[in-house]
């Protein structure tokens, strides 16, 4: 029989075992903190109490995060005997209500389902009742990053700051994710004061370490993210998450004219290891496009990944992710399994997937496609037409910053000597040190240095 225990944030939670309270505590920081095993860890407090209703959900929210359609199969089945009490007699659901449970519930099955912003809204319910919910917060910040969402990215964090006084142990935590919510916003003073206290407390806290990263990378510092990141790297490079700050490495070492150096990082780092994981597979396809736009042959890399993500490549989940299959793929001239990818987004059905792929979603595809397709004024005229509302697919300003060097590639390959020299007037006006760079880009794809004199 369960009865209300509390977690080491304070907030209730239902369980039959107390014992098996604090090892879900640690799979939840493990989340947060981006290390350690939190499947394991969520797997140990079920198999310690079977009537952990948190655990069960947390383990499909795990699940999720691997954004393809099996995922999203393998959460539901999870979630099914807490489903069948939830929409059972009012008095057998009593217990789940009683507590958080039922809004993560709501939450789990919503994204299980494909609506993310759905899932959202239950998360802020969970923190409406529950401001010190760790859990509810993480997973709404993520999907609020999956959906684009850069204001809600920041103000889920905002909205229960008070909650989190400095003296909380887990306060760096939440600064951390406060962080990256002002970066996206393009606060990049207040990210990184908010990124430093984090880091002040916890140098081990792997998502303030990437948010400072970020700011690094939007205001051009590219030599501080490249002594930030290899000073702290013994910090992070153990977590599940290190492949992505390696890649921001590489960003910086390709700004930096040093395409060897990123080349390098990719074989060593972001590669060794050759996962299928979306997390990896994304950073690895979007190192490769940025590398083949300044003029490097990635071939032979882009074909054994378009090898090792074929089995992948399936029902539609995550337009993110298929935008970056279309750039493996495309990198490795398999036009064949481009087009089966564009083709396969036509028609979708899960309601957040489906309006990410309206607004932009198929734009992305298509022009990507004509780009590995050497028909880069079709690139220009699409991208020109979607990048303003290219957020709709999720992913950080830095990662969507692939659409921006891609046009300048296509305006240069075409000839249109015009439209080159505005946007990378454009670009260095935002961020000035930009300017070396974005003379190699056009330089790399058959532009002229005069183009760009006015």
């Amino acid at each position: 029989m369960s009865e209300t225990f509390t977690d080491r944030w304070g907030v209730p939670v239902l369980a039959a075992d107390a014992a098996a309270v604090p090892l879900l505590d640690q799979a939840i920081e493990d989340l947060v903190s981006l290390a350690g095993d939190p499947v394991g860890g969520a797997g140990a407090a079920l198999a310690a109490d079977g009537e952990l209703a948190l655990a069960r959900i947390f383990l499909a929210y795990l699940s999720l995060y691997a954004t393809t359609h099996e995922s999203g199969a393998g959460a539901s089945e999870l979630l099914k005997p807490l489903a069948a009490v939830a929409d059972g007699p009012a008095e057998a659901a009593a217990g789940l209500a009683a507590g958080r449970e039922l809004h993560h519930l709501e939450a789990a099955r919503a994204w299980a389902g494909g609506d993310w912003r759905a899932a959202t809204r239950a998360l802020e319910r969970a923190l409406l009742a529950n401001p010190r919910d760790l859990l509810a917060l993480k997973v709404a910040q993520d999907l609020y990053f999956f959906l684009g969402d850069r204001k809600e990215l920041r103000d889920v964090v905002a909205r229960v700051l008070p909650a989190w006084p400095d003296s909380d142990p887990a306060w760096g935590f939440v600064q951390g994710m406060y962080a990256f919510g002002l970066e996206e916003n393009a606060d990049y003073r207040g990210a990184e004061e908010a990124a430093r206290r984090a880091l002040a407390r916890g140098p081990k806290d792997v998502w303030a370490v990437h948010a400072l990263a970020h700011v690094f990378e939007m205001e051009g510092r590219l030599a501080s993210g490249v002594s930030f990141l290899t000073s702290s790297a013994p910090d992070w490079r153990d977590s599940y998450f290190a492949v992505h700050n390696w890649w921001h490495l590489g960003l910086y070492q390709l700004e930096l004219g040093r395409a060897d150096e990123a080349l390098a990082l990719y074989d060593e780092r972001i590669r060794a290891v050759r996962s299928t994981e979306w997390l990896d597979v994304v950073d690895a396809a979007a190192l490769l496009w940025r590398l083949a736009l300044y003029g490097t042959d990635v071939g032979a890399r882009a074909a054994e990944l378009a090898a090792d993500i074929a089995d992948v490549v399936g029902t539609p989940t995550y337009v993110f992710n298929d935008w970056h299959a279309v750039m493996v793929f495309g990198l490795a001239g398999d036009h064949a399994r481009v087009a089966q990818v564009v083709a396969a987004n036509e028609d979708l059905a899960a309601p957040a997937n489906r309006r990410a792929a309206e607004r932009a979603g198929r734009a992305l595809l298509t022009a990507f496609s004509a780009f590995a397709a050497q028909e880069p004024r079709v690139a220009v005229d699409l991208l020109t037409e979607v990048r303003s509302e290219a957020h709709a697919v999720g992913g950080s300003h830095a990662q969507r910053d692939v659409i921006d060097l891609t046009l300048i590639a296509a305006a240069a390959r075409s000839g249109q000597a015009g439209l080159a020299r505005a946007l990378v007037t454009e670009r260095v006006a935002r961020k000035p040190p930009a300017e070396p760079s974005a003379r190699a880009l056009l330089l790399a794809n058959g532009g002229d240095e005069a183009w760009l004199a006015w």
